[in-house]
C-alpha cells in the first residue's frame, strides 16, 4: 500500500532525485495536459488557446468557492485530493459548479505545483505561459490587471487550504516496473512490423522518445480509444493506464529514464517477440483480395461499392471476419455487405440510409469482428460481398490491395448474431458551434443480448457515450468515450453480454464539435450535414447484439 505524505515533503524528495521538474513559475510555459471532470467530460488545456485567460485552482469540496468567470476566461477547478474523487466529487457538487478535473495520478497537480487547496495559476493558454500564481482568494483582485497587461505582482500568497498529500516516492526500475508497464499497453503496437510508427524494442528507444511519451500520456492521446472506466460496463482490453501506472511512467521520465539493464539484468523490451503475420487471427478458411483501387494524390474520392465474388458452392456460417489494407494511410473505412443474386438493397446502401446488417468492417484501431458464444453469421450460397470502401488522399497517388479473410463455423452455431445502430441522419451542425449535442435511439422489438459498441463519427466527433433504458423505466449508462477521435475507430467488447428484454432502447447521445479549436475540423466556417465524405458528418453508435430465439434452423429455413 502506498503511504500518504505531505506534498511540500515529497517536492523536495523529488527534486533532490530528479524525480519531477521543478514547477511552473509565474512567467514560464507549462506543458499541455488532458483530464476528465466530475462529470465525465473531456477537458485539455490547449483547447481553450481561444481564451484570454485559463484560471488553474486546487480544489477541495469544503474549500471550494463560486467564481463567476468574465467572458473569455475559462474557470477549472482540479482535484488531487486522494480523500475525495470523483464519485464523491459526482454526488455533492452543484450542478452549476464550475468542471472539476479529477487528478487521480496528481501528476498535473504536481507540474504544476499545486501543493495546497485554493493554489491557483492564471495562465495564457496561447502561449501555455503563467501569468500569475497565488492563493484563489486573490483571483477578483488580480485578474482585470492581468487581462489588461498591465504592470503588477506575478506571484501572490499559497493557497490556505488542505495541503495535497501525494503517494510517497517508491524508487522505479525500468526492467521490473516500467518495460513490463509498456509492454503490456504499447508494444503491441510499437514493435517492429507493427502500426506503430516507432517500436519499443530496448531502453534506448524507451529513453530517446520518453518526451514525447511523456506528453502523449498526459494529454491522454495515449494508448488511444481510452474510456471513462469511472461508469458504464467493464468492458475488455480496455485501453489505458491506472492512475498508479500514469505516475510512475511519468515519475521515472521526469528523473531521466534511468536504466538498470546490466549483463545479470537483460531488458525485458529486447526479448519480446511478436506474431507479424498477416492475419492476427491466425489462417483464415477463405482469403479474398479486393480488386486494386487506383488512389489519386489529391481530391475527394467518392465512396466506393466495390463486388468481391465469394464463389460459394454452399451456406457458411461465419464466426469472424478480418481486413488487412494493402495502404493504411489512405484506407478510412470497410463496410461489407452480403449481396445474394436477389439483393435490390444496393441503392439504399448507396446513399447511406439502408439499415441493411453488416458482416463485418474495417476503420482505423477496428479489431477484427468475432462473433462470441458459439454465434455466426450466414452467408448463403452464391452471395458476393459488396464492399463500401472509403479513401482518403495524402498527397501521394498510390494503390489499395486489401484482403479479406474469413473464419468458418464447421457446423451451424448455437446462436446467430445481429447487428444495429443507434444513429440520426438528419441533423445541421452551426458554424463555429463548439457542441453540437446529438442523440440516436435503437428500439429492442425483441429479448436479445447487447455485446459490442462501436461509435462512428467523422473529423467533428467530440464524444459519444451509450446508455440503455429499460421497460421498467430504470437507466443506464453502458459505455462513455470522453474524447472521441477519428483516427481510432474502436470495437469496445462487453466482458459480459448485456440481457435487453423487448421494449428497451439503446440511446446514443453525443456532439460534434465544429469549431476552430478542433484541430481536425476541415472547415469551421461552414455548417455540416450528415453525409458520405469526411468533409459531411455521421452520427452512428454501431451495435452488435444476438436475438433470443433467433438459431441457424429458423434463419436458414426463411
Amino acid at each position: 500500500m502506498l503511504r500518504l505524505v505531505s506534498r511540500p515533503l515529497a517536492l523536495a524528495a523529488a527534486f533532490a532525485l530528479g524525480f519531477l521538474p521543478p514547477a511552473a513559475s509565474a512567467g514560464e510555459r507549462i506543458g499541455d495536459f488532458a483530464l476528465i471532470d466530475h462529470r465525465g467530460q473531456h477537458h485539455q488545456l490547449s483547447y481553450y488557446s481561444d481564451q484570454k485567460a485559463v484560471v488553474l485552482a486546487a480544489h477541495g469540496i469544503d474549500e471550494a468557492a463560486g467564481f463567476e468567470a468574465p467572458g473569455g476566461v475559462t474557470f477549472l477547478y482540479i482535484n488531487a485530493l486522494q480523500t475525495e474523487g470523483r464519485s464523491r466529487l459526482t454526488d455533492v457538487t452543484p450542478e452549476a459548479s464550475a468542471p472539476i478535473l479529477v487528478d487521480e495520478s496528481q501528476m498535473v497537480s504536481a507540474s504544476l505545483g499545486l501543493n495546497r487547496v485554493g493554489d491557483m495559476l492564471i495562465v495564457n493558454p496561447a502561449s501555455m505561459q503563467t501569468r500569475y500564481r497565488g492563493n484563489v482568494s486573490e483571483l477578483r483582485d488580480v485578474l482585470p490587471a492581468v487581462l489588461s497587461g498591465a504592470e503588477g505582482p506575478v506571484m501572490g500568497q499559497p493557497g490556505n487550504g488542505r495541503a495535497i498529500t501525494s503517494a510517497a516516492f517508491e524508487p522505479v526500475s525500468y526492467t521490473n516496473d516500467i518495460a513490463p508497464m509498456l509492454a503490456e499497453h504499447c508494444a503491441g503496437c510499437h514493435h517492429e512490423g507493427g502500426i506503430a510508427p516507432w517500436a519499443m524494442t530496448n531502453h534506448a528507444m524507451i529513453k530517446g522518445w520518453s518526451a514525447m511519451i511523456r506528453e502523449v500520456v498526459q494529454t491522454r492521446r495515449m494508448p488511444p480509444g481510452q474510456i471513462d472506466t469511472h461508469v458504464g460496463k467493464p468492458i475488455l482490453d480496455v485501453a489505458g493506464l491506472t492512475p498508479d501506472e500514469h505516475r510512475t511512467l511519468l515519475r521515472w521520465i521526469d528523473a531521466g529514464a534511468p536504466s538498470d539493464v546490466n549483463t545479470e539484468t537483460p531488458d525485458p523490451l529486447t526479448g519480446l517477440e511478436y506474431d507479424t503475420k498477416r492475419f492476427s487471427l491466425g489462417e483464415p478458411d477463405l482469403v479474398y483480395t479486393v480488386p486494386v483501387q487506383e488512389i489519386p494524390a489529391t481530391g475527394v474520392i467518392d465512396y466506393r461499392y466495390v463486388p468481391v465474388p465469394l464463389k460459394l458452392d454452399r451456406d457458411v456460417w461465419v464466426r469472424a471476419m478480418e481486413f488487412i489494407p494493402g495502404d493504411r494511410q489512405v484506407l478510412h473505412h470497410v463496410i461489407a455487405y452480403v449481396s445474394t443474386p436477389s439483393d435490390r438493397s444496393m441503392r439504399g446502401i448507396q446513399t447511406g440510409v439502408a439499415r441493411g446488417e453488416s458482416v463485418g468492417g474495417f476503420a482505423p484501431g477496428r479489431q477484427p469482428d468475432q462473433f462470441r458464444d458459439n454465434s455466426g453469421r450466414l452467408i448463403r450460397k452464391g452471395s458476393s460481398l459488396l464492399l463500401q470502401m472509403h479513401y482518403t488522399t495524402t498527397g501521394r497517388a498510390t494503390t489499395d490491395e486489401t484482403e479479406i479473410g474469413i473464419y468458418l463455423h464447421d457446423a451451424p452455431p448455437q446462436h446467430v448474431m445481429s447487428g444495429g445502430v443507434a444513429g440520426q441522419r438528419r441533423f445541421m451542425v452551426p458554424p463555429h458551434a463548439r457542441e453540437h449535442k446529438l442523440e440516436g435511439v435503437q428500439e429492442i422489438a425483441r429479448d436479445a443480448w447487447l455485446y459490442e459498441l462501436n461509435p462512428h463519427m467523422h473529423f467533428r466527433g467530440k464524444y459519444m457515450n451509450y446508455s440503455v433504458e429499460y421497460p421498467d423505466g430504470r437507466s443506464e449508462m453502458v459505455l462513455s468515450v470522453p474524447k472521441y477521435d477519428f483516427n481510432w475507430q474502436f470495437n469496445y467488447v462487453l466482458a459480459d453480454p448485456l440481457f435487453l428484454p423487448a421494449g428497451s432502447k439503446i440511446i446514443a447521445r453525443g456532439a460534434m464539435d465544429n469549431s476552430a479549436q478542433n484541430p481536425g475540423n476541415p472547415d469551421p466556417s461552414t455548417p455540416v450535414h450528415f453525409g458520405l465524405q469526411t468533409k459531411h458528418e455521421m452520427f452512428f453508435g454501431f451495435t452488435t447484439l444476438r436475438y433470443v430465439g433467433d438459431k441457424p434452423p429458423a434463419l436458414v429455413a426463411r
